[in-house]
């Protein structure tokens, strides 16, 4: 073997091949449509995403051609083609645009279809271990690209997933809610198509469940969607989800994750006056003790809080007189 093969064994064995999981990997193996040879670089195996083309006509993953130019550098050798051995004059870069084109077409129908496919396997008729695999095939659609969220709710694959929370397996109601995390992250209009009322209600019900997994998943959506002002209100009007949600913060035996999350929760849910009201009501004083402080005197009226602190007995403040 000669010492392009040896370094291109040796670049092989060390490369993290875009630092994709073992997951991510097993999907870009899954294709509706066939497989290209032409779609995948010759260095890393996977399908290109900006596709380049070298002086002697072959074409690689920009990062990756980029790294074995780096690697000659490195070894003090003359820049070579890592496939056929081949001394280049330039290390020019041409993009092939025509081709990635191509690539991003094909991509586009492949995810389609998939998401199509999880649908499918969304229904009531489905197995436990089908639905499973559907939920991962969204996460990971989701994850790859927001083109992908929109396509998820234009499917009408939210209130499939949402049902998903009333059955009885555990393992299904927090693949179900890691999934909706994940089409909520960073996604404004995925925020409010999943939090109509009666979903909300749903994830609260999760708060209360045995499983320390659900309640953990449920209270990372719910602070997903506290990020947002005008669901504020919403979540607090939910029967039960302050008083929960205050409840986890105090917990001892509920995980690090978990409280950490329930306390940004309420934080994100103090923009709301109402909500105030409640968490003071149940134990929670901090944030209608800084209205008082700050000497918000408008919000302390809305609040009705003259009475309820009066007649509670909770401290005195004279600056509030």
């Amino acid at each position: 073997m000669g010492l392009t093969g040896n370094m291109l064994n040796k670049w092989d064995s060390g490369c993290d091949h875009g630092s994709q999981s073992d997951d991510s990997r097993h999907y870009e193996q899954r294709h509706i449509e066939p497989l290209y040879e032409a779609f995948v670089c010759p260095l890393t195996k996977q399908i290109m995403q900006d596709p380049v083309t070298l002086e002697n006509g072959q074409t690689y993953e920009r990062s990756s051609i980029e790294r074995w130019f780096k690697e000659c550098q490195d070894n003090g050798r003359k820049p070579v083609c890592p496939m056929t051995g081949q001394e280049l004059r330039s290390t020019e870069l041409n993009p092939s645009i025509a081709l990635r084109n191509t690539i991003e077409e094909w991509t586009g129908r492949n995810e389609i279809a998939q998401i199509d496919l999880a649908r499918s396997s969304l229904t009531l008729m489905s197995s436990d271990e089908d639905i499973l695999c559907a939920l991962k095939d969204i996460q990971h659609l989701c994850r790859k690209s927001r083109t992908n969220k929109y396509r998820v709710r234009n499917a009408g694959l939210i209130p499939m997933i949402v049902e998903r929370l009333k059955t009885g397996v555990e393992q299904v109601r927090c693949r179900a809610l890691e999934t909706l995390c994940v089409l909520v992250e960073d996604d404004e209009d995925n925020k409010e198509a999943i939090a109509e009322a009666d979903y909300i209600r749903t994830y609260v019900k999760c708060l209360s469940r045995e499983l320390s997994q659900e309640r953990e998943e449920a209270v990372s959506l719910l602070l997903e969607l506290s990020k947002s002002q005008s669901l504020s209100e919403k979540i607090g009007s939910a029967n039960g989800a302050i008083l929960i949600l205050v409840g986890m913060t105090s917990s001892k035996s509920e995980n690090n994750v978990a409280v950490k999350n329930a306390e940004k929760t309420l934080e994100n849910l103090e923009k709301c006056d109402k909500n105030v009201r409640q968490m003071a009501e149940n134990g929670r004083l901090q944030a209608l003790i800084k209205r008082l402080v700050e000497g918000n005197s408008h919000a302390f009226v809305s609040l009705g809080s003259y009475h309820f602190l009066t007649s509670k007995s909770l401290f005195y403040c004279p600056s509030c007189y």
